[in-house]
């Protein structure tokens, strides 16, 4: 299943350090956990459905204990089997902490905040976005969200961001009268696969944003049951459960298989609309849509056809941009040591940077425990207050903190280094288990907080840290984070290349940490996902950032030459009109 993104190893490492050995307390802890959920319930001492509710937890514990302890005394298993149960009774562990942890955070009341009223509050106790926008248009109070320059072209991103908050809150309004989603149907096999998958005990918040967008797209407001009238088509792919679903043979191959062939049955049974959804009017192609929350990212239609490799818009998480010729001339640099791939090449010019931690619980942790202080709307001048909030920077004692594990020679190579440096303000573990209490105070009592290049350069920590205030520090080159068509990362992040990694301590002497701290409060409601999505949020914003990338349709010769692009605005949408028609009529 991966890495849960708290330093849980889901693979080959965990065998060194297996549940049974879990840190001393920390069983004490997740049950800690459960008795808490249950007195907030509201269940008494002694009654049935309190013992019932102890002894899910405990058996659920015994479970997975006897489990390991019968597969560790059979002398006849070989390495692969206690990998492979190793990984499995981890993740059992995991997902029994993280559901508990879940409950006691849905029957925990959002704090009061002044100056927000409840009908501007999302679940997790955030301003909307459509309060927001309101209040700029009624009241002039700008929301002061850090956007990026959309004529900003060095990664192929230009025409795709706004000029002002005004556009934004407009194009956002308009989006589900824009972009109207054909879900191409899955073969009932592939439900079959798909739905067994789904009750494996895997837990990764990152792989569950696939399900999640796949979903979805397929609901009102986007989805449409008329291919005619579509502005998109989805296909339907879950690489993440492909994996799953062939374990415990290879699910890499499994993947790209099993996606070649539910393009291949799409252009056979679904023929006539196959042919419309790469038709000229419907985009020549870029009208496609893949999702891929797994580390393969855009690898997984590797198999299939040219068409829909090069022109279907995907929307990943492994959003790594290395070129193979960076690639080799790292190897070439470190002497062998390869701790970057192009295998999953991300293209800036066609496809969308995925929000890739999904949790309903963790953003309103963040506001309960006033780690994160929602904006409210301001009575006085024309900006969205943004007063300090309760847990100010005098309150985090903790200057750079990071909760993971050292996979990946790069990881290894700089907290090495890290380490090294022997600051006593820096709490920098990155092996064993911690509980789901731990993670989060830890990450409310931190300035700043690490995202390193892994194995991928993804992680579901990236947008965790976030929502918890604390300023990501990004060692991860090549990755081309999320939402960066939108929003400008270098207003509430640090990120520091690769090979610059032993600058961090005067790079974080340099950062203003408040000012940072502040955008992060403007911008966090873009990277949280709910239950049901609701308009501006990480699925919203998605889905805009997937329509922008259609109507700009750089990979099928649609859009203005790249020099001169200058963002689709207003007057623009009518130069790209004109363009799209011209480029028609000779024939690109």
């Amino acid at each position: 299943a991966g890495d849960d993104g708290k330093g849980t190893r889901m693979g080959p490492r965990s065998a060194h350090a297996p549940l049974a050995m879990a840190p001393r307390g920390y069983w004490k802890r997740v049950f800690a956990d459960f008795r808490e959920a249950a007195a907030r319930m509201g269940l008494p001492r002694g009654s049935t459905e309190r013992r019932s509710w102890s002894e899910c937890a405990k058996l659920t514990a015994c479970v997975v204990l006897g489990t390991y302890a019968a597969l560790t005394a059979l002398g006849t298993v070989g390495e692969n089997t206690m990998t492979d149960a190793t990984r499995l009774l981890n993740t059992m562990n995991a997902k029994m902490a993280w559901d508990a942890a879940a409950v006691r955070s849905r029957l925990t009341p959002l704090p009061a905040l002044d100056g927000v009223d409840g009908d501007e509050r999302d679940e997790y106790g955030h301003l909307t976005l459509a309060a927001q926008c309101s209040a700029l248009e009624t009241g002039g109070r700008d929301p002061g969200w850090p956007l990026r320059d959309p004529h900003d072209d060095a990664d192929g991103g230009a025409g795709l961001g706004f000029e002002s908050a005004e556009a934004l809150c407009d194009a956002m309004r308009r989006l589900p009268n824009e972009l109207r989603v054909y879900a191409f149907p899955l073969s009932a096999a592939e439900q079959r696969r798909y739905a067994l998958a789904e009750l494996a005990p895997t837990f990764n918040r990152g792989y569950d944003v696939e399900g999640h967008i796949v979903h979805f797209m397929g609901e009102p407001p986007f989805f449409t049951a008329d291919p005619n009238e579509a502005t998109a088509f989805l296909v339907p792919a879950r690489p993440y459960l492909e994996r799953v679903a062939a374990y415990p043979e290879s699910g890499r191959d499994a993947m790209t298989k099993n996606v070649k062939a539910m393009v291949d049955r799409l252009a056979a049974e679904e023929a006539a609309t196959w042919r419309l959804s790469g038709s000229r009017e419907k985009g020549g192609g870029c009208a496609r849509v893949m999702v891929s929350a797994h580390d393969t990212g855009t690898f997984a239609a590797n198999d299939t056809d040219k068409e829909v490799r090069d022109k279907a818009v995907f929307i990943a998480s492994n959003a790594d941009s290395t070129t193979q010729r960076e690639a080799d001339a790292l190897k070439e640099k470190t002497d062998g040591e390869a701790w970057r791939s192009a295998q999953a090449r991300f293209v800036m010019s066609k496809d969308v940077s995925a929000v890739c931690s999904l949790s309903f619980h963790i953003p309103k942790d963040a506001v309960t425990q006033l780690a994160m202080v929602p904006m409210s709307v301001g009575d006085v001048g024309d900006e969205l207050s943004a007063s300090t909030p309760s847990r100010a920077e005098d309150r985090r004692e903790v200057t750079l903190s990071f909760r993971g594990n050292d996979r990946g020679s790069f990881r290894e190579k700089i907290f090495k280094h890290f380490r090294s440096l022997n600051r006593k303000d820096w709490d920098l573990e990155s092996d064993g288990q911690v509980t789901p209490s731990e993670y989060e105070q830890l990450l409310g009592n931190s300035k700043f907080c690490l995202h390193v290049r892994g194995t991928r350069v993804q992680s579901p920590r990236l947008i965790e840290v976030m929502v918890f205030g604390c300023v990501p520090v990004i060692i991860a080159d090549g990755y081309e984070l999320p939402l960066a068509w939108l929003l400008d990362w270098s207003k509430f992040s640090v990120r520091v290349k690769e090979d610059e990694y032993e600058r961090l301590p005067e790079l974080l002497d340099e950062a203003n940490w408040l000012e940072m701290h502040d955008n992060l409060r403007r911008v966090v409601g873009f990277f949280v996902y709910h239950r049901v999505p609701v308009f501006g949020d990480a699925f919203y914003t998605t889905m805009l950032g997937v329509w922008r990338q259609i109507k700009r349709g750089r990979a099928c010769g649609l859009g203005p030459p790249k020099g001169g692009e200058k963002g689709i605005t207003g007057v623009t949408d009518a130069v790209r009109s004109a363009w799209g028609r011209a480029a028609s009529w000779v024939g690109l």
